[in-house]
């Protein structure tokens, strides 16, 4: 069978909620982007450890372009009205609803409160308590974290240089240290469930999975579940998806439910950019986020203090330094360093909630 023919066949049901035109670009490019990492393993893994982690001699690989190759529209889309829930909504002067292990020390990020970037309001922290116990009791790692995610998580400018002390100087974050040796080694890991070109329609389908570390009836998130065993689950998608708003939400609704199931705290991330036209799909993850009752990194408010959002030339990826090096004024002024920082404030805010008597 042709390789867009089986595309075809799979995604069946979501022939009827797509334009064709959009679902050709799409099935085409994701032909076109379906190359794996680079660091690939030698043999066929039984293991964690044998995935693909980020080496120190690739610190700078660049991130790939996403699938959707069409013009972002000009104009406004017809999808559904979704409205930031109340209960998000940031003021200036509100009380953050999670308070930081450190005392004395800062807790902004270029001047954004970080209680408006990680959004834990009291609901969510019960909720995250109580899946953080079912996980303990299917025996999750507490010390582990997966990355989901598309081209903007495959890549060594994410995270993965909290595993190398070489690679990042905390400056007057250092408070923030223990979470990196508390959560060391998922720092670098890709994972198996990162591919380019991902959209939250692949992610529950086994064809998007990689066969080398994965069977044939399993889908990515199962298979990194199985391979890594991780309490957290840190989801980073929605540039790759472009079509109504409510087909997203009921994606994600799915991926989130079935990290719940199994145990492993969902965390949706709002993202930098507006691939999709508006900023609808970060309007998608806030609501779902509320209404799951799950931890929200709204990475999109921290952009909002950036340069071109903390976007790269392409208006898509985020833009790049040689070092977390948050001494350097220059750090503060990219978008994945920024991004980094971020990821420590909501990992250490997770830990304070699940390890309150």
């Amino acid at each position: 069978m042709g390789r867009i023919a089986y595309y075809v066949l799979r995604i069946g049901p979501f022939l009827r909620n797509t334009p064709y035109a959009i679902l050709f670009v799409l099935l085409s490019a994701c032909a076109a982007n379906d190359a794996q990492p680079t660091l690939t393993p030698t043999a066929v893994p039984t293991l964690a450890a044998v995935l693909p982690t980020a080496n120190p001699t690739f610190m700078v690989t660049p991130t790939p372009r996403p699938t959707q190759t069409t013009a972002p529209p000009t104009s406004t889309p017809t999808w559904p009205a979704i409205t930031r829930p109340a209960t998000l909504t940031p003021t200036s002067t509100a009380t953050p609803s999670i308070t930081p292990s450190p005392t004395a020390t800062p807790v902004n990020v270029n001047g954004i409160p970080v209680n408006q970037i990680v959004i834990m309001p009291p609901d969510v922290q019960e909720n995250v308590r109580r899946i953080y116990a079912r996980g303990q009791e299917l025996g999750r790692n507490p010390r582990a974290f997966s990355k989901l995610g598309d081209s903007a998580v495959l890549t060594s400018h994410y995270l993965t240089r909290f595993d190398d002390p070489t690679r990042y100087n905390l400056g007057e974050y250092a408070f923030l240290q223990p979470v990196i040796e508390y959560y060391a080694g998922s720092f670098r890991r890709y994972g198996a469930a990162v591919r380019v070109g991902l959209s939250s329609w692949g992610v529950l389908d086994p064809m998007w999975s990689n066969k080398e570390w994965c069977t044939v009836e399993e889908h990515m998130l199962a298979c990194e579940f199985r391979l890594h065993n991780p309490s957290i689950l840190l989801i980073r998608i929605g540039t790759n998806d472009a079509t109504e708003a409510e087909y997203f939400a009921n994606n994600l609704r799915e991926i989130v439910q079935f990290a719940i199931d199994n145990g492993v705290i969902p965390v949706l991330t709002t993202k930098a950019d507006r691939f999709e036209g508006d900023n609808t799909n970060n309007e998608v993850m806030r609501q779902v986020a509320a209404e799951m009752q799950i931890p929200l990194w709204d990475f999109d408010a921290a952009a909002g203090a950036l340069p071109n959002r903390g976007l790269g030339d392409d208006n898509v990826h985020l833009s790049i330094s040689f070092r977390n090096d948050y001494t350097d004024p220059f750090t503060f002024t990219m978008g994945y360093p920024v991004s980094d920082l971020t990821a420590l404030f909501l990992l250490d805010a997770i830990r304070h909630v699940v390890e309150e008597k």
